[in-house]
């Protein structure tokens, strides 16, 4: 049985990796005639890096990003320092390590290969599958195949210039937040040249993304006399959109990451929803083809997912708004838009019939994120036993099963008896 991931960005890219791994015949495409070389998403939190760690490539990550303050300024004058509370990365750095690691399992991404229909039709001909899954975005070919509406509302009179350039005359050890006549951001990177821009202008929602646009609002806005932004390779506006599908899963094509949910860049949530959809999805594809589990194991993923898109919406629609009082009002409060869960280590599942609590004891209970993360076996279900109580963990780092000495804690029985 063959898998067919549409989009190569981090979710599909990950979703392909965890599969490739575990045996399971994948095939990635993406439309683009290259790859994406835009930082975009520059964020990856503490539980992504947990995932990129069990798929084999945080240490790249690592190497690639940093942590850093950054420094904010109101009305032009120095405020006080604000922790990124992530790893700041482009997000192309993090593609090209999970591309890599890819690689090594005999998978390349097919670029310039669009979707023409859900049976497997492309653009470069028709590839055999037995599952689809659409990574492609948030203007998703396969939702709109699909047929699935995309819940929500856009804001049209928001509007984000984004882009990636070199800058002089500004240290580049932290990144510069301006809060005055609007938001204007410069956020550099540890191993390319390029920092990320990011303005918001109170005057003027419509302007289209140039050097020369961003070196004007940079003077208006900022005032800093000696430096000068250059050599742009990327250059966008964003709009706010807040939207999500209620089915994840239509018979065997199933959406992850933009393709099922957007929401506002507050809180640095995008990239790393979108990597952990496929990581709770990659397992149960794999069981499941490989003949480990039925097909109602593949519901779970849908079951699971949507609440934490659901709160995804919600936090980063609230920190929006928290960033837009403060831009209006002049103040530093900006930090306000992100919060501690938004590192998304407490974020569970334990609505879940794949979660069955069945002792109770101290410790996690079944759904939540087993925090013994580095003590797991990579790819396969972990059983620990903590004096009379033993708790199995599933291949996603997640508690299954909390259960006593003489409960059956088999795989087996957990993938088949759960319903």
């Amino acid at each position: 049985m063959t898998v067919l991931v549409v989009g190569a960005g981090p979710t599909g890219l990950t979703l392909g990796l965890d599969l490739a791994r575990r045996g399971v015949p994948v095939r990635v495409i993406d439309k683009a005639p290259a790859f994406f070389v835009g930082s975009r998403g520059k964020g990856i939190q503490d539980r992504s890096l947990e995932v990129l760690a069990d798929l084999g490539v945080r240490d790249e990550v690592l190497a690639a990003g940093r942590y850093s303050k950054n420094r904010m300024y109101v009305n032009r004058e120095y405020s006080h320092d604000v922790d990124a509370n992530v790893l700041i990365i482009p997000q192309w750095k993090v593609e090209e390590a999970l591309r890599d690691k890819l690689a090594e399992h005999g998978v390349k991404v097919e670029l310039d290969t669009e979707l023409l229909a859900l049976d497997g039709t492309t653009s470069r001909g028709k590839i055999d599958t037995d599952y689809l899954v659409g990574c492609d975005g948030g203007r998703s070919t396969v939702r709109k195949l699909l047929g699935v509406p995309f819940e929500g509302v856009s804001e049209d009179d928001y509007a984000m210039l984004l882009g990636d350039v070199e800058v002089e005359g500004l240290e580049a050890d932290s990144g510069h937040m301006w809060i005055g006549q609007g938001f204007y951001a410069l956020t550099p990177f540890r191993t390319v040249p390029q920092w990320q821009v990011q303005i918001v202008s109170l005057d003027d929602t419509s302007t289209e993304p140039s050097l020369e646009v961003f070196q004007r609002l940079f003077d208006e806005m900022v005032g800093l006399p000696g430096v000068r932004l250059s050599n742009p390779t990327w250059l966008s506006t964003y709009r706010v959109n807040v939207r999500m599908v209620r089915k994840f899963r239509v018979g065997n094509v199933f959406l992850a990451g933009d393709a099922a949910h957007v929401h506002p860049p507050a809180g640095g949530l995008g990239m790393n929803t979108g990597i952990q959809d496929a990581y709770n999805l990659g397992w149960k594809l794999a069981a499941v083809i490989n003949g480990e589990a039925g097909d109602k194991l593949l519901d779970t993923y849908e079951v699971e997912r949507r609440p934490i898109a659901e709160w995804t919406l919600g936090t980063s629609s609230e920190g929006l708004q928290r960033i837009a009082e403060a831009v209006r009002q002049g103040t530093g409060g900006i930090e306000a838009g992100v919060r501690p869960e938004h590192r998304q280590l407490g974020l569970g599942y334990p609505d879940s019939p794949l979660s069955r609590t069945l002792v109770e004891w101290d410790g996690p209970t079944a759904g939540f994120r087993a925090p013994w993360q580095e003590s797991l076996r990579h790819k396969d279900f972990t059983l620990l036993t903590f004096d009379d109580v033993r708790v199995l963990v599933r291949p996603d780092g997640h508690i299954g099963v909390v259960g006593g000495p003489d409960d059956d804690l088999t795989v087996a029985t957990y993938l088949t008896d759960t319903w």
